[in-house]
């Protein structure tokens, strides 16, 4: 009970910090790098103007609706939402990595491991070869 509890508070750390991440890439976006931001922005209304994208093949009142939603903001959102949880997972795993440096595990003997050993993570239930 006590993973589940922690994996989820993990993955909501993780949904708070690219909310944020968002935020702070596009500040920076617009001060240090206008020209890839609007090359984003580009690719957003390159993805909108698709024809599948505009006229998709849904009844006709769906398509208002569907535009309404479906736009190049919608898009440019999503692209970088997308960008910034690569961010958060590259700064989660770069902490992992030195937590484990840091904090390296040991073995019944005292002795502290060299290398990790994958079997070690093995369920009772499944083989061991």
């Amino acid at each position: 009970m006590l993973r589940l509890l922690s994996g989820f508070s993990i993955a909501s750390t993780k949904i708070v910090a690219t909310f944020f991440m968002v935020i702070v890439l596009m500040l920076l976006g617009i001060v240090f790098f206008p020209r890839q931001l609007n090359q984003i922005n580009d690719v957003a209304n390159w993805i909108a103007n698709l024809d599948f994208v505009r006229n998709p093949d849904i009844p006709q009142t769906a398509v208002a609706v569907f535009r309404n939603f479906v736009n190049e903001t919608t898009i440019f959102g999503i692209l970088m939402t997308l960008i910034a949880r690569a961010f958060v997972e590259f700064i989660f795993w770069i902490c992992a990595m030195l937590w484990r440096v840091a904090n390296p595990r040991e073995d019944e003997d005292g002795f502290t491991r060299r290398s990790f050993d994958p079997s070690e993570d093995v369920p009772p239930t499944y083989s061991r070869n």
